[in-house]
């Protein structure tokens, strides 16, 4: 995704810390410069967006990316484990990881393990093994949605190692080789059968120096290898983002063209107008009624601005139906969370409807809209 290719870098020393936002190429750069120390960076890719976003920030206070809700991308889906006394998070870092390749079936290289250098492990999924990962305002809550689940393949006592708190889209991760400023430990790469073997002691023995990155460059973000779609993650994946986007779907909203001047209604539907217009017979006259309201509302006007325009046409056209009557109609049209509207097959807009064909219909209804 060559348009997101930004992240923002932290480190101890940094004036700041952060908010520095730069390609994620010069981030080994910055590393040497800062020497390896307590050096951090956005797991999220960003577009040129967000320098957009911080620059709108700079007129009110310093270029900040803190709030920032624009699209974002990710090379690999981390998976944060932790615990103070580091045990239980190398066993909860196994069972996933067996997980991962013995019931997903995934390609090993497609998981990095890191220690992270003081009291647990990063595993980072790499994301293309999801299937086409498309740039998204969502993907901060589907990566949440997704180490939730996750956190449920793991016994009750283990759970509480998996770390839910990064999941915001400007979340900061340690890099790898770079000194964690109190245990002074490297966030080093292990292999998996390492993660299989090693102890606490010879995990926290490894992290005394860097050790090479073979499948990525020096920001673990960049794949060196090839990785494809597996279908067991690929599956998972889109379970979890139905799941999500059922969740945050924004609720439908009709687009109302209500009238300039309430004084001159007109109507789309010509049966409708010619029901505005009339005197109506006993007999008729709530069917009538209850589709002028209908009419109204999905023109835009309230329920007591409906109640109104009724009362208007129930004097203007000797209607004479009772007020209770029109109260029930007007009810009954603003009962449901959607207005119901009337089609043009309806028997009795068909009865008033003055125009000859279904042409002249949509003709009057073009230029009946604003």
């Amino acid at each position: 995704m060559r348009k997101f290719h930004l992240v923002d870098f932290a480190a101890h020393y940094q004036k700041g810390f952060r908010n520095h936002v730069v390609p994620v190429t010069d981030v080994p750069a910055l590393v040497e410069n800062f020497d390896h120390y307590g050096c951090y960076a956005t797991y999220f890719f960003f577009s040129d967006e967000v320098l957009s976003y911080m620059s709108a920030q700079a007129k009110y206070s310093s270029p900040s990316i803190s709030g920032y809700e624009g699209k974002v991308w990710a090379p690999f889906f981390p998976i944060d484990l932790d615990h103070q006394e580091l045990t239980p998070a190398l066993e909860a870092a196994r069972l996933l990881s067996s997980i991962f390749i013995e019931r997903w079936s995934i390609d090993p290289n497609a998981l990095q393990v890191y220690f992270s250098g003081a009291k647990g492990f990063h595993l980072m999924l790499d994301t293309r093994l999801f299937g086409k990962l498309l740039p998204s305002k969502s993907l901060p809550l589907i990566f949440d949605a997704m180490r939730r689940h996750l956190a449920q393949e793991l016994p009750q006592p283990l759970r509480e190692t998996l770390d839910l708190t990064i999941k915001d889209r400007v979340r900061l991760l340690r890099l790898p080789n770079t000194v964690h400023e109190k245990s002074k430990l490297n966030k080093v790469i292990l292999t998996l059968d390492e993660l299989r073997r090693m102890t606490v002691e010879k995990v926290r023995a490894h992290a005394r120096s860097r050790r090479a990155l073979a499948l990525t460059d020096e920001t673990g973000f960049v794949s060196r290898v090839a990785v494809g779609e597996n279908r067991e993650a690929a599956r998972f994946y889109q379970h979890i983002r139905r799941q999500v986007k059922t969740i945050t779907r924004k609720p439908f909203a009709y687009r109302f063209h209500r009238p300039v001047d309430l004084a001159r209604i007109e109507f789309p539907c010509a049966g409708a107008q010619a029901i505005w217009q009339s005197h109506i017979e006993p007999g008729q006259r709530n069917n009538c009624a209850i589709r002028l309201a209908s009419e109204l509302r999905l023109l835009g006007l309230s329920a007591d601005e409906t109640r109104e325009k009724l009362l208007e046409w129930n004097e203007r056209n000797d209607i004479e139906l009772p007020l209770e009557e029109l109260n029930a109609v007007v009810r009954s049209a603003y009962q449901h969370r959607f207005p119901y509207r009337f089609s043009c097959r309806d028997e009795i807009l068909r009865r008033f409807c003055p125009l000859p064909d279904d042409e002249s219909c949509e003709k009057h209804v073009q230029s009946s809209r604003p």
